[in-house]
């Protein structure tokens, strides 16, 4: 390995570093809200601080059950027959999401918004 390869690996460690943390920083804060999508409309906005439970009507009558339970949310049902999204972790971090493409269900945290 060349002095030059070396280089040029730690620049891409570091620009990655930098990106990481750089995301980590602009996306800190309160995860306030989980919003679910089917299709492309918003379905239903709820704040992830209180516990609740959904039914979701998504693609083709197929369901989906949200349940928002100690600041975490998560698919426990699904009428989809792979269940991967029945099988993610829950998730409570903004950006974080758990799709059902079969009911075309999209489960994501986001900050609240400012009216």
């Amino acid at each position: 390995m060349k002095k030059q390869d070396l280089y040029l690996i730690l620049i891409l460690l570091a620009a990655a570093a930098a990106v990481f943390f750089g995301y980590r920083l602009l996306n800190q804060g309160n995860a306030d809200e989980v919003v679910v999508y089917v299709g492309e409309e918003e379905y239903a906005r709820l704040p992830l601080h209180e516990d609740e439970e959904l039914l979701i009507t998504g693609a083709g009558d197929g369901t989906n059950r949200l349940v928002i339970k100690d600041g975490q949310a998560d698919v426990t049902e699904a009428s989809c027959p792979d269940k991967i999204c029945v099988h993610q972790h829950a998730i409570s971090e903004i950006g974080e999401t758990i799709v059902c493409m079969p009911n075309q269900v999209i489960v994501t945290i986001e900050k609240e918004r400012q009216e």
